[in-house]
């Protein structure tokens, strides 16, 4: 097996890990906070790990990326150890923080490998096929979490889960990087990048509407779960088949996606035109849906879906196609985007609870999203691989 296929592997495990107690944290999270506040919880945990990213490059030079992500896998499962073992809110609170932070150590590593053992001729078959692999493991997880929180054990039979799924996950990194070479991981000032996502329009565009795009996702996880079980009153076995519906189009699309841009050279920007009005709609649809029917918000939060799958894979193969390997520090400003999300959708979200009830906050997101059309037009329209934007110097 090539080293690009194990990394799909080690990918998908990961993924496992995560998508298990994703949707579930929130509504965790309730036996020590209130659903007003989970988010600021949320927002902590972003804090660290954008704190954390901005040291990543330096890490990385100093570390390489394999003892960078070895170490933050040790101490994701540590985390996941104090969340089945404590009851105390403190360790608790701890413990999700530097799960939250790993996680996203975790893929930026991961990003590094999937750059360096892929064909940079064909960055969207490989960027499509990664996506595809990843959000298999979203797909399949709802049903196995909502069994899993309906038997005894409940949150703490999903934890013990992704620990084991971590620990295999860790132990065949180990064994697929072992003679690794990192290559120079240069980093810039931020008045630098600054300065060049200023002068490079298409760059700060695709960037942007990756940050709209993970603001979607924060504000649906945080409060997607909160709002079908406390307020519509869905079971767990319930919501377990709606998200697996809903999170099937990014396993429907990815793969697909990067076939029309490689293959058949569809634009970029209609594709991400199209996904973004179906993100908009869709989702200013949920706050007006007062059904409890199962088949309605399966097909409601599917589309929702749909849109943000055309845009994920849309702009991760733009992106990809701009950038090397080497040019760490700007792979961590555009997975900036996810912790600093964090930080501002949920404050976003408590204030929005202060003047209008909770279903609002869904015709809201979906007013927010309509903002990645005017970042479309600045992208560029080749197809076509290019080299390292050059632009980070040590």
């Amino acid at each position: 097996m090539n080293k690009i296929n194990r990394m799909y592997i080690l990918s998908f495990l990961f993924s496992i890990h995560i998508a298990l107690s994703a949707y579930v944290n929130s509504t965790f999270l309730l036996k020590i906070i209130s659903e007003k506040y989970v988010g600021i919880l949320y927002t902590v945990s972003s804090v660290v790990t954008l704190l954390l990213l901005t040291k990543s490059v330096n890490l990385l030079k100093h570390f390489g990326n394999r003892k960078f992500v070895l170490a933050s896998l040790l101490i994701n499962m540590l985390s996941l150890v104090g969340m089945i073992t404590s009851t105390n809110p403190y360790i608790i609170a701890a413990s999700f923080i530097a799960l939250i932070a790993t996680n996203t150590l975790v893929y930026l590593s991961i990003d590094i490998f999937i750059e360096h053992f892929g064909n940079p001729a064909t960055i969207g078959k490989t960027r499509g096929a990664y996506l595809m692999i990843v959000n298999l493991a979203w797909m399949l997880c709802p049903l196995v979490t909502s069994f899993l929180i309906t038997k005894e054990g409940g949150y703490i039979s999903i934890y013990i889960l992704s620990f084991i799924a971590t620990i295999i996950m860790s132990i065949g990194l180990v064994f697929s990087v072992r003679k690794f070479e990192d290559k120079s991981y240069t980093k810039t000032p931020f008045l630098q990048t600054y300065k060049y996502l200023k002068e490079n329009r298409h760059m700060l565009a695709i960037t942007m509407i990756n940050f709209i795009l993970q603001f979607f996702f924060a504000l649906m996880v945080i409060y997607t779960p909160i709002y079908l079980y406390e307020h519509l009153k869905f079971g767990w076995d319930q919501i377990g088949v709606i998200f697996t519906v809903m999170l099937a189009p990014f396993v429907i699309f990815g793969f697909p996606i990067g076939i029309l841009i490689d293959k058949y050279h569809v634009k970029k920007r209609t594709l991400l035109y199209i996904g973004i009005v179906i993100m908009s709609i869709s989702t200013f649809i949920m706050s007006f849906t007062a059904s409890n029917s199962v088949s309605l918000w399966a097909l409601i939060l599917f589309m929702t879906r749909t849109g943000a799958a055309i845009v994920e894979a849309t702009g991760e193969i733009y992106f990809f196609t701009h950038t090397s390997e080497e040019d760490a520090y700007l792979l961590s400003v555009y997975r900036d985007m996810n912790p600093v999300v964090y930080i501002i959708a949920p404050m976003i979200g408590t204030i929005i609870f202060m003047f209008l009830p909770f279903k609002f906050i869904f015709a809201i997101l979906g007013v927010i999203v309509l903002a990645g059309l005017y970042y479309i037009p600045h992208l560029k329209h080749n197809h076509c691989p290019t080299e390292s934007s050059n632009i980070i110097t040590s």
